[in-house]
């Protein structure tokens, strides 16, 4: 008698990047991230795609159509997850290892592992097009999206979103949900370390910089002032945390 056991073809990672830049030189404690598959015969999740969902305590689930991502052992926020690419987060566990290996398991097969570098920041900022350049994903003083047809005003305030900002103080919840604290205490936790944001290459300040209300702890928000010193058009737009800047090649739009 012969005993055959038939298993799925094991799921397969190509990279692992920063959800928002697609940079993968590192990840960071909290950073939206992004995997990849580049063989379709060895699909890293379901062909249907499936959408974040949370669980019974109000936290981003872990598993989700049948996919679930570790770092390092610790399990993962989902995001999203289809055939070719899934989204999670890094646990903010993962702040105390140097490296840390990502591994995606579908239907019960785990995956290849890919080791990354910890890093305390992996800035990246969000872009309207999910493709990490061209026009960011920045919301105007009233909250319209901003476009070369609905550019800011100078001088005005400007909303980013972003992630890769690293631990943050009070330290984050992995999985929670972001919700807005009572004065005095810090509206949402707030980056260790300070940013700093340049627009057309000019020095611009900021009024907030925290964790984006209404979602998973790892997306930060940045209110930024658009300075009255550049030109009108589309202009660059850098965000820098502990001396790693936001990638190349995002822009704002400014009258």
């Amino acid at each position: 008698n012969v005993t055959l056991t038939v298993t799925s073809l094991l799921p397969t990672l190509s990279r692992v990047t920063n959800a928002a830049s697609y940079t993968s030189n590192a990840i960071s404690p909290g950073e939206i991230i992004t995997l990849f598959a580049n063989d379709p015969t060895h699909p890293i999740g379901p062909a249907t795609a499936a959408f974040l969902t949370l669980d019974a305590s109000g936290n981003v689930a872990t598993s989700l159509g049948g996919v679930q991502v570790t770092v390092q052992g610790f399990n993962c926020p989902m995001i999203y997850a289809s055939a070719s690419q899934v989204s999670a987060v890094v646990p903010y566990e993962v702040k105390i290892y140097a490296n840390a290996t990502v591994l995606v398991k579908y239907l019960g097969q785990g995956s290849n592992g890919i080791n990354m570098t910890v890093a305390t920041t992996v800035p990246g900022l969000f872009t309207t097009n999910t493709s990490g350049t061209g026009p960011g994903a920045i919301l105007n003083s009233d909250l319209s999206l901003n476009t070369a047809a609905n550019p800011a005003a100078r001088g005005d305030i400007v909303v980013i979103y972003m992630t890769g900002e690293g631990e943050t103080s009070p330290g984050g919840v992995t999985g929670k949900v972001t919700t807005v604290a009572s004065p005095p205490a810090p509206l949402t936790p707030g980056p260790l370390l300070q940013p700093s944001v340049t627009i057309g290459g000019q020095p611009a300040n900021w009024t907030f910089a925290g964790e984006a209300p209404g979602f998973v702890s790892g997306v930060m928000q940045l209110n930024v002032v658009v300075p009255t010193n550049i030109a009108a058009g589309d202009q660059p737009i850098v965000v820098t945390l502990g001396g790693v800047p936001s990638q190349q090649g995002v822009t704002v739009s400014v009258k």
